[in-house]
């Protein structure tokens, strides 16, 4: 059994929401209704033969997800209407404190419309490939050193939070997943800086030493490029959410990596035209190395400009296909992401055994305003064989999106994106789910890698 990993509220979430992913019964595709409590349609996974990367995922495929050797990667772009700064800038006014959300603001936002539809298959297996990885252009991320378990040198604007006072619905909802968090090996921590002290009044710094107490003592680096995402559900018009994402190079410079069910909800889709039943999110904003100390934005906010995902996961809802890309309008500054943090590269066809990172703003962890990391060796998913597993991992609400990396390397504080958490399991396992990265997602790369 499983549980989506959905987008928490922000600053004070308390909906998960729980149960496996529904795929529904669609005339023409294959797909077939799967009840709550079952894991949903599965692809018995082919593994390593004469000409395909060692362990990697091929043939075998069936039903949803294609036949023999190749899947469909039907793909949908949707276009928010978010195209000019003073959208973008209305776009960011739109999250409250507490997890709120100006329902006003949202319905002014503008109407978003699919732009276009991309039919076709990719072939299962093949060698392993890899985009590589862009560091920021000069004048961007001033260090990779980030201020220190998220504390700052800035003070935060009047419309964020300096304060993180749970509220009432995240008190009673934030359960650290059952191992707990003394079960957990982060990743090692780093020297610790006091640079975030830098400015600051002496009862400033008091101030902040104590409300974040956790992340100084914890000075686990942030890696720049992953980030939390905020936005509106349309279903829950005054309710802002959150998953996690992040960059990733291309050549837009423009565009940032997440869970599909961080753009749409699985399964909401007809299969076809109109698309009007498909339900897509609004007000949708990437805040890179989010942090608290009241710095939440230390390289601004990139508001979505259109979203590219599979057919059969807004349609279908099938988790192998639980991944997007997001084309990102520049920030207030007029940067563009990679070109302010850095994009991290892409890997397809590896193994399903890789040793990975996987970073994000699980819920459990400190309400979502710190951001965690966890290494460890990845394996064949035990609830879904097309996907690939962390063990013990326990990215909960608010962790979907964020980006599973191989070959990271610290000094540059980028990796290759090699998978994205998109759900965890139900019980005391605490093991997270990521769709397995072959050539379907590089064709997505493909796509939408140099819309701007």
């Amino acid at each position: 059994m499983r549980r989506a990993v959905y987008g928490a509220r922000s600053r004070g979430g308390d909906r998960l929401v729980r149960g496996a992913l529904v795929a529904v019964a669609l005339a023409g595709l294959g797909l077939t209704a799967v009840p709550a409590s079952a894991v949903g349609p599965e692809r018995v996974a082919g593994r390593a033969g004469s000409g395909v990367a060692s362990g990697a995922k091929a043939g075998a495929a069936s039903g949803a997800y294609g036949t023999g050797d190749a899947r469909s990667i039907a793909s949908t772009r949707y276009d928010t209407g978010v195209d000019t700064p003073a959208e973008a800038r209305l776009v960011e006014q739109v999250h409250g404190e507490g997890g709120r959300a100006d329902a006003r603001l949202t319905a002014a936002l503008p109407e978003g419309h699919v732009v276009s539809r991309t039919v076709g298959t990719a072939r299962m297996g093949g060698p392993a490939g890899s985009v590589a990885p862009a560091a920021p252009a000069p004048g961007g991320a001033a260090s990779h050193q980030t201020a220190t378990g998220g504390a700052t040198s800035r003070q935060a604007t009047s419309g964020e939070a300096t304060s993180r006072q749970a509220t009432s619905g995240e008190a009673a909802s934030r359960q650290a997943p059952s191992e707990g968090a003394a079960s957990r090996q982060p990743v090692t921590k780093q020297s610790a800086s006091r640079a975030w002290a830098q400015g600051l009044s002496p009862s400033q710094i008091q101030g902040i030493e104590r409300e974040f107490a956790p992340e100084i003592a914890a000075d686990t680096a942030l890696i720049r490029t992953v980030g939390k995402v905020e936005y509106v559900d349309p279903r829950f018009p005054k309710e802002t959410q959150w998953c996690s994402a992040a960059s990733i190079n291309s050549p837009s410079k423009m565009m940032v990596a997440t869970a599909g069910h961080c753009v749409a909800v699985g399964g909401s889709g007809n299969g076809g035209p109109p698309d009007d039943d498909r339900i897509w999110m609004q007000g949708w904003v990437f805040i890179p190395a989010y942090n608290t100390g009241g710095q939440l934005a230390p390289y601004g906010k990139f508001t979505a400009k259109s979203f590219l995902t599979f057919d059969y996961w807004v349609d279908g809802g099938g988790t192998p296909y639980d991944f997007a890309l997001v084309t990102v309008n520049r920030n207030a500054a007029g940067q563009r992401v990679v070109d302010a943090v850095g994009g991290n590269g892409m890997s397809w066809n590896y193994t399903d055994e890789e040793d990975l990172l996987i970073a994000g703003y699980p819920l459990w962890y400190d309400s979502g305003y710190t951001q965690y990391q966890f290494a460890g060796r990845t394996k064949t998913s035990s609830l879904q064989s097309a996907n690939i597993m962390m063990e013990g991992a326990g990215f909960d609400g608010g962790g979907s999106g964020g980006p599973w990396l191989r070959a990271y390397n610290p000094a540059t504080g980028l990796g290759n994106i090699n998978g994205v958490t998109s759900y965890i399991h139900n019980g005391s396992s605490n093991n997270n789910d990521s769709p397995y990265f072959d050539a379907g997602m590089k064709r997505l790369w493909d796509l939408q890698g140099s819309v701007t």
